[in-house]
């Protein structure tokens, strides 16, 4: 018999009894049974959102926006969250930084002043932040204002014909030929020469 060895202590493996054989082949006969089960009565797939809220198409259909400027788009929406995320880690990491470099450079002060200091300056990068941002703001939609207030005008500065230089001035007009068209005189071939043998 195989025995397996686990550190000191040794197994053998189980005798195959009648005992053990009618329970091996009671668990088969269970495990088909399911399994046969399972394929007949499969299992339904996951629960989708309007199968578990049947109300929700309702609920959407009466809390739609009432005018199109309500809708709005998506990729604005994004483009704005993305930017007031990176504004806000800017933020912060203006502010870390400077709480770092005033813990830093005043180590040789007792705790209390350091942290007042870096406290101090903290805050007042982040009071320059919001004056800084604000005035971005401000200019931007200064800006946004102006343009708007422009007439674009589009008008013709030069035309062209193509293929035509811009030295030669030439009124005649090309025709091109189809395919069709050409004669068999256009064509290349070879044309054998014959010597003649005089005797």
């Amino acid at each position: 018999m195989p025995r397996l060895a686990l550190g000191r202590v040794s197994l053998l493996t189980v005798a195959q009894t009648p005992e053990y054989k009618a329970l091996m082949a009671r668990l088969r006969r269970e495990e088909e049974a399911r399994s046969y089960e399972r394929m007949v009565n499969p299992i339904p797939g996951p629960e989708l959102f309007h199968d578990r809220f049947p109300a929700a198409r309702g609920f959407a259909q009466v809390n739609r926006p009432s005018r199109v400027e309500d809708i709005g788009d998506d990729d604005i929406s994004y483009n704005e969250i993305h930017r007031q995320v990176v504004l806000i880690i800017n933020f912060l990491v203006s502010i870390a930084g400077v709480a770092g470099t005033l813990w830093i450079a005043a180590r040789w002060w007792s705790t209390p002043s350091r942290l007042f200091l870096t406290l101090g300056g903290s805050i007042l990068v982040a009071i320059a932040e919001v004056i800084v941002y604000n005035g971005y703001m401000w200019r931007m939609g200064e800006a946004k204002k102006k343009q708007e207030g422009v007439k674009e005008v589009k008008q013709v500065i030069e035309t062209w014909v193509v293929g035509q230089d811009e030295d030669e001035v030439d009124e005649k007009s090309i025709l091109i030929e189809d395919k069709a068209e050409t004669t068999h005189e256009t064509v290349r071939k070879r044309i054998l020469e014959t010597k003649v043998e005089e005797t």
